[in-house]
């Protein structure tokens, strides 16, 4: 008996653990579909949430990217940018997460994630970004 429990049990956990992009896709659709409503931000920021805690970094940073873009007056603007660049990082587009954190820097100057985000920025593109070669001295 036990064991039948215990395999139902493993069985609901593994369909609900796939349910999850499913759950998140959803949800992050029907916001964009009505970005006027003031939950709708709300629900894309628990679909990306939901997805950086189980690893799914490119989908959030596309979820990140394109919430700032739908939301841009949202209060959850400085969390889409900041995920936008964090996911990035995490999804080793480097080049992608310099610009994001750079963008969080110039939007959001006094911001209380702005310290760390300038720490990211600055060891990224010391790191990534490329290098501007020297000018040639002309000889005359």
């Amino acid at each position: 008996m036990f064991k039948k429990l215990f395999f139902i049990f493993v069985v609901v956990a593994i369909m609900a653990i796939a349910a999850i992009p499913m759950w998140t896709d959803k949800m992050a659709e029907d916001a964009f579909k009505n970005p006027e409503k003031q939950i709708s931000s709300e629900n894309v920021k628990q679909a990306i949430q939901t997805r950086m805690y189980i690893y799914m970094y490119p989908d959030a940073k596309k979820l990140a990217e394109k919430a700032i873009i739908y939301f841009p007056e949202s209060k959850n603007l400085p969390y889409f940018v900041y995920i936008a660049a964090r996911s990035s990082e995490k999804s080793n587009e480097y080049m992608a997460a310099i610009h994001w954190y750079g963008y969080f820097i110039e939007l959001f100057p006094s911001h209380e994630w702005t310290a760390q985000v300038k720490n990211s920025y600055t060891k990224l593109k010391a790191m990534y970004a490329p290098k501007a070669e020297p000018s040639p001295k002309k000889v005359k």
